[in-house]
């Protein structure tokens, strides 16, 4: 469900952005996420992750931005920027031994602190690789290619890399998991 809400701002964004320009996608991407995450807080029980903060925050402060100085280069900045912030995160993470990675999905995988390292890096490359294609798309191509790859260009990429990685991992996945599901 969670998943499924956090489209709906993507979708907001791309209607607007098709039928009235880039501003009009901006108040449209900042009203829907106000809506999703006040949604998210409810369900959530008054709490937000820190991913869930960084992306309300700075969704707020780039279309915000972009709407007050009427100006779209603060919007085009907000997804490698975010991405850039994952990707930095995930890094140090791993580089002081508190891999985050394993936060997230210790109970899917059994992996030795080498994999969660390696597993949380490989994420942090994924960021990284996303933020520069939400760069070159924004700044280096048309309106249409840049609303086209924002709103749904990146899903087929992170669709792959997730395949992938359970490809890769799927010797490691929780025993009791796979008991679970197949009872």
């Amino acid at each position: 469900m969670k998943a499924l809400l956090d489209f709906i701002p993507l979708i907001a964004f791309f209607i607007a952005a098709r039928q009235y320009g880039i501003l009009a996608a901006a108040g449209a991407l900042l009203i829907a996420t106000i809506i999703v995450y006040a949604i998210h807080f409810i369900r959530q029980k008054g709490k937000f992750d820190k991913q869930q903060w960084v992306v309300l925050l700075l969704t707020i402060v780039f279309c915000g931005g972009t709407l007050l100085l009427r100006d779209d280069i603060y919007l085009r900045w907000k997804s490698p920027i975010i991405n850039g912030i994952f990707a930095f995160t995930l890094l140090v993470s791993a580089a002081i031994n508190k891999p985050l990675m394993q936060l997230a999905m210790k109970e899917v995988f059994m992996l030795t602190m080498s994999g969660w390292k390696k597993l949380t890096i490989a994420w942090a490359l994924f960021f990284a690789f996303m933020g520069t294609l939400h760069y070159i798309t924004a700044f280096m191509m048309s309106d249409e290619a840049w609303v086209n790859f924002k709103t749904y260009g990146w899903i087929p990429i992170m669709l792959v890399f997730v395949i992938a990685q359970f490809v890769v991992l799927k010797k490691y996945i929780n025993p009791a998991l796979t008991d679970k599901t197949a009872k």
